[in-house]
């Protein structure tokens, strides 16, 4: 009779147990430290994106806000249809100076008017002055170019430029034509013929320009 012989059950090594259980570990391991990075990265990119909104929606609401009172101001100088508008560089955000932090520059309109320099000056400064500004200074007395500068309660800046444009196209074409301006050529010319070039600024900041 044929004898059978009983296998001797082989024992598993405790060694390759633990082997086994590191490699398993260390890969849910790294997926804990990615998924942790990940979750930083999204809550740092939410925060960096809503701070960015927010700002730039309140910068647009401040924005909003200075160009309705700019409006407001040359709307207030009521002037009539015989002001033709020329050009027009009206805007609400404060753009500083490049070359001087110190100062911004001005919303402006620009305008003919059918009438001499010395009574369309007259008309602006009523009208300014009605609108609720002061006069505060005059940069240039004695120029062909007449320029006043006005100053509202709130610290709000107009500034009235009126010259002849009869003189200045006498500038003008002769730049064109590369020709010399001469004294004599200009002493013939009365500056205080219409229409009148009329430039009008507005500042909310400062009239430093």
């Amino acid at each position: 009779m044929a004898t059978t012989k009983k296998k001797t059950p082989v024992k598993k090594s405790s060694t390759s147990k633990a082997k086994n259980t590191k490699a398993t570990a260390r890969p849910w391991s790294l997926r804990f430290s990615l998924l942790t990075v990940g979750i930083y990265a999204i809550v740092v990119t939410t925060i960096v994106v809503a701070a960015f909104a927010t700002s730039y929606f309140m910068s647009a609401q401040q924005n909003k806000a200075r160009l309705e009172r700019i409006q407001a101001i040359y709307a207030s100088l009521e002037l009539p249809e015989s002001y033709q508008v020329e050009r027009t560089n009206v805007f609400g955000d404060k753009r500083v100076y490049e070359w001087d932090k110190s100062r911004t520059y001005s919303s402006e309109i620009n305008y003919l008017h059918g009438d001499t320099v010395g009574a369309t000056f007259a008309d602006l400064d009523a009208r300014v002055k009605a609108a609720g500004f002061t006069f505060v200074g005059e940069p240039y007395p004695g120029s062909v170019s007449k320029q006043y500068h006005y100053k509202s309660a709130e610290g709000e800046y107009i500034r009235v430029s009126v010259s002849s444009k009869v003189y200045n196209d006498a500038w003008r074409n002769a730049a064109l034509m590369k020709q010399d301006v001469t004294q004599s050529m200009l002493d013939q010319i009365d500056t205080n013929s219409g229409p009148a070039d009329v430039t009008i600024k507005v500042n909310l900041n400062d009239n430093n320009e």
